[in-house]
């Protein structure tokens, strides 16, 4: 039964991907693991190279997740991926971002005017970055500095705009569909927001 995806049958799990899935909730903080990750249980290796990215690019390091989220979700709104647009706005909404930003990041790929100068500056970097990444040059960097953004934490906007062009990437690949974990929180977000 494909309920993963509309091209891959839905993978035989065994006890060491079990493991792995346990592992996936625990990082994204996620009631369930997303079909994102669940289509690759026919490819063990490949999972184990996916994984990473995910646990130490989005969910670790010194730039804030609630930020790395909103950059997800203008990269995927600016590469039509569905599937992690619809994701990151869950995760986005639960960290606190506003209706407002949301829909900013889905129609243009960037928050309002009136939004965190530092917070649009880091989503704008990473637009660029997604659509010409040799495109950075030393004016970038020396704006981010001066904004107040440390080495450590440029590098992790750069890091997180390659990691949502991947995931766009492998999702859209794929063909997942969207969880229905996702659909629900989506809908009673907006719901609630209206």
């Amino acid at each position: 039964m494909k309920t993963i995806s509309t091209i891959f049958d839905d993978p035989k799990t065994t006890p060491e991907l079990e493991s792995t899935f346990q592992t996936i909730k625990e990082e994204l903080g996620a009631p369930f693991v997303p079909n994102f990750f669940q289509i690759w249980g026919d490819a063990p290796m490949a999972l184990q190279g996916i994984v990473p990215a995910m646990k130490y690019i989005l969910g670790s390091g010194v730039l804030d997740r609630r930020l790395k989220e909103m950059i997800m979700v203008a990269i995927s709104s600016l590469k039509q991926c569905n599937y992690c647009e619809t994701a990151h706005q869950v995760f986005c909404y639960s960290m606190g971002a506003l209706p407002e930003q949301i829909e900013s990041l889905v129609n243009h790929h960037t928050l309002p005017d009136s939004d965190d100068p530092k917070d649009k500056a880091a989503i704008d970097f990473a637009i660029q970055l997604a659509k010409k990444p040799n495109s950075s040059d030393k004016e970038d960097f020396k704006r981010l500095k001066t904004l107040g953004y440390s080495k450590s934490e440029i590098l992790e906007i750069i890091a997180m705009s390659g990691m949502a062009v991947f995931y766009s990437h492998l999702a859209d690949a794929t063909k997942i569909n969207i969880d229905d974990g996702f659909t629900a929180a989506l809908s009673k977000t907006e719901t609630s927001s209206s």
